[in-house]
């Protein structure tokens, strides 16, 4: 008989359970998109067996997505267990878009299955076959809660799933057997023993509390302070969401921040504020008095070998220049702002002594600073940037041709933009609500006619310098 087996959630995985309202769903997800010929049986369907089994056999290496939640009797700490009642068929579903299956009826299927919950009695996953998308493709539309997973944790399931050879072993699932779960007393007795530890261990971060003092201030200077009341905020979303994307040649942003200055995430940014701007000048909005306009950054701060699952990431707030009227100086001020973050700003060392007193004792202090942001506006969109793979990856000797990611939305935001590079292409993922901000594919339009105007404008420069020389 094998040892009773659970695993505590770090104090931010956590937050992610306690923020999930009936209208705000905190599950991360992308929309994969593959050339389905390879996998085509002689019928004219997806092998949709061979996808099961293999994801089978993939989730072999990651046992967190043969686990369910379980709670501490008193103390209300959630911890994973084992799910005695695993099953691949709940998790891997297999669904067919009608023709003529384009991208406008993907994207709104897509946007139905992220609006939906994940059971939480159950692990927290779900994978999506969609088959009869147009140009013989074929969609894998992935959910998982963010209490299992960040961006960088997300990259590391598809390294499990895909495969840089079109060809290769597939493998056979192995035989699983789950472990038991431990005793109501015993998730009592550890966690109560765990938290008497915390307070005693917490002499010892008075050194880390000197040092990074500064850090945990502009946390909270930065995480209370009050937003502006736009489009791009609401009272309270719906439950219902709305998906967009667009893609961008990888090598075009680099001849943009080669011309002009930055890096990728300044162009990036940039062009999401020269967006936001002209949405916002659509409306009539007098942008040129518009402040205080800031992006939630999330900054990785995994350690090398820190593993490939939970929340290792830290809170950044960009204030972003939405009332500069020139697009260059509009850049130079965006630049000016991630150097001052990354350089001037302990923030990220703040928040990580916040998450690790948490960790020791309860998450009761983070799960209101974070609370307290969210209903101040402190931000007003999240933008996050994830780096992938630079070449092609395959599933199963299927090429995949686009990933699109989704971040979720807090309750007063109504915008959620997430990109992954990926085989050179930066690809975006929308996520929106159905109701406050059902202009998304407006906002992705004046994305792409904002960066077209960097571009330009890049061209301009290297033609001077070229001349100039």
């Amino acid at each position: 008989m094998p040892d009773p087996f659970y695993e505590r959630l770090s104090a931010l995985d956590a937050i992610f359970l306690d923020l999930e309202s009936e209208t705000v769903s905190m599950h991360v997800g992308a929309a994969l998109l593959f050339d389905a010929r390879p996998l085509m049986l002689e019928h004219g369907g997806l092998d949709i067996e061979r996808i099961r089994r293999y994801t089978l056999s993939a989730i072999d290496r990651i046992p967190r997505y043969r686990q369910r939640l379980d709670w501490v009797p008193g103390l209300n700490h959630p911890v994973w267990i084992d799910d005695d009642r695993f099953n691949i068929h709940f998790h891997l579903r297999h669904t067919r878009l009608p023709l003529p299956g384009d991208e406008r009826m993907l994207k709104r299927l897509i946007g139905r299955l992220f609006s939906q919950k994940l059971d939480r009695s159950r692990p927290l996953w779900e994978f999506w076959i969609v088959e009869g998308v147009e140009n013989d493709q074929f969609a894998l539309v992935a959910k998982a809660h963010h209490c299992m997973v960040d961006g960088v944790a997300g990259v590391g399931l598809l390294e499990e799933l895909l495969r840089l050879s079109p060809v290769g072993p597939e493998g056979e699932p192995e035989e699983w057997t789950p472990r038991p779960a431990p005793s109501r007393l015993r998730l009592l007795r550890d966690e109560v023993k765990h938290r008497v530890d915390g307070l005693r261990e917490l002499k010892s971060y008075l050194p880390r509390v000197r040092k990074d003092f500064g850090g945990v201030v502009g946390v909270l200077r930065s995480g209370m302070k009050l937003g502006p009341e736009t489009v791009f905020t609401a009272a309270d979303i719906s439950p219902y969401r709305r998906f967009d994307w667009t893609t961008f040649d990888l090598d075009a942003v680099k001849r943009v921040k080669n011309a002009l200055g930055g890096t990728i995430n300044d162009v990036v940014l940039a062009a999401t504020t020269t967006a936001i701007r002209r949405f916002l000048e659509a409306r009539n909005t007098n942008v040129d008095a518009l402040t205080d306009f800031r992006a939630f950054l999330p900054v990785n701060i995994r350690k090398p070998g820190g593993g490939s699952i939970g929340n290792q990431v830290a809170m950044l707030l960009a204030e972003l220049p939405i009332s500069e009227p020139d697009p260059i100086e509009r850049l130079r001020k965006v630049i000016t702002v991630t150097n001052a973050l990354k350089k001037e700003s302990n923030q990220p060392a703040g928040a990580q002594l916040l998450e690790d007193v948490a960790n020791l004792t309860t998450r009761s202090l983070i799960l209101g600073i974070s609370r307290a942001a969210i209903q101040r506006r402190a931000y007003s969109v999240v933008v996050t940037n994830i780096p992938g793979p630079p070449i092609q990856l395959h599933l199963l000797g299927a090429p995949m041709k686009r990933i699109y990611p989704l971040v979720p939305i807090p309750p007063t935001q109504n915008l959620g933009i997430a990109l992954f590079s990926y085989d050179g292409k930066l690809c975006w993922g929308f996520n929106s609500d159905w109701e406050s901000f059902p202009e998304v594919h407006e906002f992705v339009e004046h994305l792409e006619a904002s960066f077209a105007e960097y571009q330009k404008l890049a061209t301009t420069r290297a033609t001077e310098a070229t001349a100039g020389l």
